[in-house]
C-alpha cells in the first residue's frame, strides 16, 4: 500500500479536494437556484413605475433572453428586463424592453391582431406536465392575443380568456404590464405551486424570437424546456362561474332563385337570445353549459378557391362554443370536426385535468337535418344528438395516449367511431404518432357497415433538417358523420424533409435550402390513385422576407383516366416596411376539368394562378388589406369541337378590407368581397356570374366574451328580374341587390 510522504503532496491533494468540494456546492447551490420563486407583490404593479425607472418592490427580475431564431443561443439583440409577482388574484408580468422607439412596430389594433408587431410573449406550464402551456401576447400599445400550446398539436389560437394588460412607448423602448386573474387559469389544487414558465420577445425587424430561459431549435419541443417556477402559498381561481348571455336582432331579405322562373323574396326578422355558462370546479375542471348558442357570425369566412375541387375544401370553425377547448378534443387525424353540428340548440360540455389525465366530454343536438328532412321522411322535424369523448394521459416528457369516441343519431340512423392514439417522444427530435379507428354505421333496414382507419408518423425536428413520413390508411366503409375525412378507400404515403443552412451573422440572409414533399396513394385493390411531389428551394431574410421557387409533378386516375400533370410556382413574401406587408404567388399547372359539359369526359387543361395580399397601414390606427385570387384554366388539345388552347373558365375573388380601430376596443371596418367566373358552356358545366357583397360592421369589444355589435350586409349580382310574372336573367353588369341584411348583437360576460 502506497503513503503520502510528501507534505506539498499532501497539501496539493487537499487543496484539490477542497476546490472540489467548493465546486459540488456551488453547482448544488445553482441548480437549487434553478427554480424561480416568484415573491409576492405588496402592492398591484402599475405600468407609469416601469416608464422611468423601477420600482423598489417590482418582483423577482428575470434577464439573460437568448435567441431561438435566427441566432439559436446567442445573447438577444435588445436587452429585455421582465419583473415577475403575484397577489392573492393575479399573476403578474412587466416587460420592460430596450430599443429604439422609431425602429418599433406597433399598432392600435383589435383583440388577435398582433402578428406583425413588436410583442412580448408569457407561457405558463400550470400543471408542469410539460406538455401544454397557457400563452399571453401583448404588443406596445397592450394589444392582447392568447393561445393554448400542445407539443404535437401547436398553438390554438381560438382560445380566448380574461386578462388585463397595457403598455408604453418609451424614450429606450417600451413596457407591458400583464395581469393574469388566477381564474383564467386552471392548476392543480396545492400549497405551492410548481409551473413551468417562459418569457419571450419578439422583434420582427430583426426576425427575431429571443427566449428566457435559453429555448433551442435543435429539439423538438418547447414546453419541456421551460423553467420551473415556484408560488410558495396557496393560491386558487376561487369561485368561478360565469354567465354570458347575449341578444340578437336582425332584419333581412333575400332572392329566392333555386327556380330561376319562379323567383321570390324570403324576410326574416330574424331575434334570438342565449346563455353559455361556465363554472370551474377545484380550479381544474370547467362545466360549459348552453342554450340556443351564440353562432351567428358577425364577420364571413375568408376567401378560398373552392370551384372545380375534387375534394371537400376545410373551412375553420368561428363558433365561440366550439372554439373554446377544443384541444382536448384534438386527434392526428380530425374525428370530430364540429363544423358537423350545424344548428345546435342545447349543449354541455365538460373538459379539464386530473393528475396525469386531460377528460373530455360534449352532448349535444343539432336541429338542421329535421329541418332539411323532406315531410315523410323519418328524420324530419327531428333532432340529431351528437356525443363526443375524449380521455388522453401523459407519461414521460412530452408523451401521451389517448382515445375518443363519437356517436350521431337521428331516427334510424346511428354513426359511432371509436380510436387510439399515441404521441411517443423518442428524443430531444424525434416523435412517433399513431392512431387506430373504427366505424360503425346502421340505417334501419340496412345491414350495418364498418370501417377502419390507421395513421403513424415519424417526424424529426431539428434547426437545420426536419423530416415527417406518414402513413394513412383509411378503408372503404369507413364513413363518420362527425369527422373531417375527405376520402376512403385510401392508402397513402406521405414523405416530407427539408434541409436548412443557417446563417447566424446579422447580415441580410438569415437561412436558405431545399425542401421536398412526395404523396403516393392506392386504393384497397393496389390500384394506383394518384402521385404527387412538390420540390422548391427557399431563401429567408430579415424582415420575413422569403423566396420560394416550386416544381411540380403529379399523376392521376380520374373518371377511368390517366392524367399526368407538371408545374411549377414561385412565391415572396415582405414585412420589409412597418407600414406594408404582403405576399405574392404565381404558377402554372396541369389541371383536371373535373366537371365538364354534358357529354365530355372530363379533360387535362393549362391552369395559371395568381393569388396576393398586400396590407398598407399608413397609420398605427388605419389599415387597408387587399388579397387577390385569380385562377384560368384553358384547353390543352381540341376537345369539344373547340381548338387547343379555349377558355374553360377564368375566376377572380377579390377581398378588399377597410379597418379603423379608434382604440383598442372600438372597431369599424368595411369589408367588399367580389367574385367573378366566366365559363365556357361547351367545356364545363360550372355556372358562371358575379357578385359583390358588403360588410360594414363597428364593434366595441371590451374582452372576450363582452361586445356590441351592428352590422349591414348587401349584396348584389348580374341578375334582372323581367316579365309578368317575374322570371330571373342573367346580365352582365350587377344589377340586382339579392340579398340585404342589418343586426345587433349583444353579449356580457358576468363573471361571479
Amino acid at each position: 500500500m502506497h503513503t503520502l510522504k510528501s507534505a506539498p503532496l499532501r497539501r496539493s491533494l487537499l487543496s484539490a479536494l477542497l476546490l472540489l468540494t467548493a465546486s459540488l456546492a456551488a453547482t448544488l447551490s445553482h441548480a437549487a437556484e434553478d427554480k424561480l420563486r416568484i415573491p409576492r407583490a405588496s402592492r398591484a404593479p402599475a405600468l407609469a413605475d416601469y416608464v422611468n425607472g423601477v420600482p423598489a418592490d417590482a418582483g423577482v427580475l428575470v434577464t439573460g433572453f437568448r435567441q431561438n431564431k435566427p441566432g439559436d443561443g446567442q445573447p438577444a439583440s435588445v436587452e429585455t428586463r421582465a419583473y415577475l409577482s403575484y397577489d392573492e388574484q393575479h399573476f403578474y408580468a412587466v416587460f420592460v424592453c430596450k430599443d429604439d422607439p422609431k425602429q418599433v412596430r406597433a399598432r392600435i389594433a383589435r383583440r388577435e391582431d398582433l402578428p406583425g408587431d413588436d410583442a412580448v410573449q408569457l407561457d405558463l406550464d400550470t400543471f408542469h406536465d410539460k406538455q401544454r402551456s397557457f400563452r399571453f401576447y401583448a404588443n406596445p400599445y397592450g394589444v392582447q392575443m392568447d393561445a393554448k400550446h400542445t407539443e404535437g398539436v401547436g398553438d390554438d389560437f381560438n382560445f380566448d380568456t380574461q386578462w388585463r394588460s397595457d403598455g408604453q412607448l418609451t424614450a429606450d423602448g417600451y413596457v407591458v404590464l400583464m395581469a393574469i386573474p388566477f381564474k383564467s387559469l386552471r392548476f392543480r389544487s396545492a400549497d405551492v405551486q410548481d409551473w413551468g414558465i417562459a418569457l419571450g420577445r419578439i422583434v420582427p425587424r430583426l426576425n427575431e424570437f429571443s427566449y428566457w430561459p435559453y429555448i433551442t431549435q435543435r429539439q423538438e419541443a418547447f414546453v419541456p424546456q421551460m423553467a420551473s417556477a415556484e408560488i410558495a402559498a396557496p393560491v386558487s381561481a376561487g369561485r368561478n362561474i360565469q354567465l354570458n348571455p347575449y341578444l340578437y336582432m336582425g332584419r333581412s331579405r333575400a332572392l329566392e332563385a333555386a327556380d330561376p322562373s319562379r323567383p321570390g323574396w324570403r324576410h326574416d326578422n330574424n331575434n334570438q337570445a342565449g346563455l353559455d355558462t361556465k363554472f370551474v370546479l377545484a380550479d381544474a375542471f370547467a362545466v360549459d353549459l348552453t342554450f340556443n348558442p351564440d353562432f351567428s357570425e358577425v364577420e364571413s369566412d375568408e376567401p378560398q378557391v373552392i370551384i372545380d375541387q375534387r375534394y371537400e375544401v376545410l373551412f375553420p370553425e368561428k363558433r365561440p362554443f366550439f372554439l373554446e377547448n377544443s384541444g382536448f378534443f384534438a386527434t392526428p387525424q380530425p374525428l370530430f370536426f364540429s363544423r358537423r353540428i350545424i344548428d345546435p340548440q342545447l349543449g354541455a360540455r365538460v373538459t379539464g385535468r386530473t393528475g396525469d389525465w386531460s377528460l373530455g366530454g360534449l352532448l349535444m343536438n343539432d336541429q338542421a337535418t329535421g329541418k332539411l328532412a323532406p315531410f315523410g321522411d323519418p328524420a324530419h322535424g327531428k333532432d340529431a344528438r351528437v356525443a363526443v369523448a375524449r380521455a388522453q394521459r401523459d407519461f414521460s416528457a412530452d408523451s401521451n395516449m389517448g382515445a375518443m369516441l363519437t356517436d350521431r343519431r337521428i331516427a334510424g340512423h346511428a354513426n359511432t367511431v371509436a380510436g387510439a392514439d399515441v404521441r411517443w417522444k423518442l428524443n430531444d427530435n424525434w416523435v412517433l404518432t399513431g392512431q387506430l379507428a373504427a366505424s360503425r354505421s346502421s340505417e334501419t333496414g340496412v345491414p350495418d357497415a364498418t370501417g377502419n382507419l390507421a395513421f403513424v408518423e415519424a417526424l424529426r425536428s431539428d434547426r437545420d433538417f426536419n423530416y415527417t413520413g406518414q402513413f394513412l390508411d383509411v378503408s372503404r366503409k369507413f364513413a363518420s358523420d362527425l369527422a373531417f375525412v375527405p376520402r376512403a378507400d385510401i392508402r397513402q404515403t406521405t414523405q416530407s424533409a427539408s434541409y436548412l443552412w443557417n446563417r447566424g451573422d446579422g447580415g441580410w440572409l438569415a437561412s436558405h435550402g431545399p425542401s421536398i414533399k412526395a404523396i403516393g396513394t392506392k386504393d384497397h385493390a393496389s390500384v394506383l390513385q394518384d402521385w404527387s411531389t412538390d420540390a422548391w428551394y427557399s431563401v429567408n431574410g430579415l424582415r420575413s422576407t422569403t423566396f420560394e421557387a416550386h416544381k411540380l409533378d403529379a399523376y392521376e386516375l380520374y373518371g377511368g383516366l390517366d392524367f399526368r400533370k407538371s408545374g411549377f410556382q414561385l412565391a415572396a413574401s415582405t414585412e420589409w416596411f412597418h407600414w406594408l406587408q404582403g405576399w405574392v404567388k404565381v404558377g402554372q399547372n396541369d389541371v383536371i376539368n373535373y366537371v365538364p359539359a354534358a357529354g365530355l369526359a372530363p379533360f387535362l387543361g393549362d391552369a395559371r394562378s395568381a393569388s396576393a395580399n398586400l396590407k398598407f397601414t399608413p397609420h398605427p390606427q388605419f389599415r387597408i388589406e387587399q388579397t387577390l385570387f385569380w385562377n384560368d384554366l384553358r384547353s390543352k388539345d381540341g376537345v369539344g369541337g373547340q381548338g387547343a388552347g379555349s377558355n374553360v373558365y377564368r375566376e377572380l375573388l377579390s377581398r378588399t378590407k377597410f379597418n379603423y380601430q379608434h382604440s383598442r376596443f372600438l372597431t369599424a371596418h368595411l369589408i367588399l368581397d367580389y367574385t367573378r367566373l366566366d365559363t365556357n358552356g361547351g367545356l364545363t358545366a360550372l355556372a358562371g356570374g358575379k357578385q359583390l357583397t358588403a360588410d360594414l360592421l363597428f364593434s366595441y369589444l371590451l374582452s372576450p366574451g363582452t361586445a356590441l355589435f351592428f352590422g349591414y350586409t348587401d349584396r348584389q349580382e348580374n341578375l334582372r328580374l323581367s316579365g309578368n310574372p317575374q322570371i330571373l336573367e342573367r346580365t352582365r353588369a350587377l344589377d340586382l341587390h339579392t340579398g340585404r341584411k342589418f343586426f345587433v348583437k349583444l353579449n356580457y360576460l358576468f363573471q361571479l
